[in-house]
């Protein structure tokens, strides 16, 4: 995917700015290419020259993110322009959760620390850095390049510690990919603690009650969904866990997660399959091919949801249930459009 890059000349009556030169051969150099890491880690490099210098200059952190604005390919913090269609969300403009290149107050125990958070456009990669001050200068201590364009949280340790939970993001066409690494800062350096893997759809992200909450999806393994159909959607919880980060991962609609369970089990392993059901006979409708997965909805709280699936040329209504023991089951399969007589349940 190539970027538009902004015009980058200077105006004439302009002092001559070494750095700032610099900036713009390196951003030029990238093309707006987002697939090549090494044309944006070297740019990167002459950003974090140019907040030391500003630093150095006796700058606040509101002078830099100024001196920051006037650079070529700025782009503000936005709300984007979110169309929701059916079960999509389009964009022309996609939500920016923070500037394009910002400088960050934070604090690790008594420590006063920065953080440099840069991204360019959509896909290209972005780089968080860490200053810390030295010998009574502020020297860049440490720095976390990403893949894709990245938005930091932070956590709180027991050791006065900081956990920064960098989550990046990869923009297709028709979807969202992310991925999650966490960092420890310790003595004003960054440590790696741990990569959070596995597939996240649609990831998003937000700091409460002393949590880091990311929610995504992923596609069932087991039902045909198309792109922008029915998923599993998940939250995981990142939490402060003495001097590391604890992490659980809860699904958000289990109605969907115990239909894609039991068509995992139904062809393989019967027995495992029916223990899924309220009554046995609803296997005679479910059956155990794959079906296609089409709608779904239910609350959480209350344990109660349904989804919508196909079975050859037939459409379901396939309600399910948290039990008393916690562990939910599949309650009804009713024919869409059908008699109540015609109900298995």
């Amino acid at each position: 995917m190539l970027v538009a890059l902004p015009s980058l000349a200077r105006d004439a009556a302009a002092q001559p700015d070494p750095l700032r030169d610099r900036f713009v051969s390196r951003l030029e150099d990238t093309g707006g290419a987002s697939a090549s890491a090494m044309p944006y880690r070297q740019l990167w490099e002459v950003m974090d020259s140019l907040v030391l210098r500003e630093l150095r200059r006796g700058r606040t952190v509101d002078g830099v993110n100024r001196a920051l604005t006037a650079l070529p390919g700025f782009s503000g913090a936005s709300e984007g322009d979110a169309v929701a269609i059916g079960r999509g969300t389009f964009y022309s403009e996609l939500p920016r959760a923070l500037p394009g290149y910002v400088v960050l107050p934070v604090r690790a125990g008594r420590e006063p620390l920065l953080l440099g958070v840069y991204n360019f456009g959509i896909n290209a990669p972005g780089r968080v850095s860490l200053f810390a001050r030295r010998g009574g200068a502020w020297r860049r201590t440490g720095v976390a390049d990403a893949r894709f364009p990245v938005v930091p949280y932070l956590l709180p340790l027991a050791d006065s510690g900081l956990a920064l939970v960098m989550l990046e993001t990869f923009t297709g066409g028709d979807h969202q990919d992310g991925a999650v690494r966490i960092w420890r800062v310790r003595g004003g350096t960054l440590e790696p603690l741990r990569t959070r893997p596995g597939e996240m759809k649609e990831p998003s992200a937000e700091t409460t009650n002393g949590t880091v909450r990311i929610a995504f999806t992923r596609f069932p393994a087991h039902l045909s969904a198309p792109i922008l159909g029915t998923r599993i959607a998940y939250v995981t919880t990142l939490a402060p866990a003495g001097t590391s980060v604890s992490v659980t991962t809860e699904v958000a609609n289990p109605w969907v997660e115990v239909v894609d369970r039991y068509y995992a089990r139904a062809a393989q392993n019967p027995a495992e399959a029916r223990a899924l059901l309220a009554d046995p006979t609803l296997a005679r409708r479910l059956g155990t091919r794959i079906p296609s997965a089409y709608d779904d909805a239910g609350d959480l709280r209350a344990g109660t949801g349904w989804m919508v699936i196909e079975v050859g040329s037939i459409r379901y209504r396939v309600a399910s249930r948290r039990g008393s023991d916690g562990r939910w089951r599949i309650t009804a399969v009713e024919r869409e459009g059908a008699p109540a007589a015609d109900r298995v349940q």
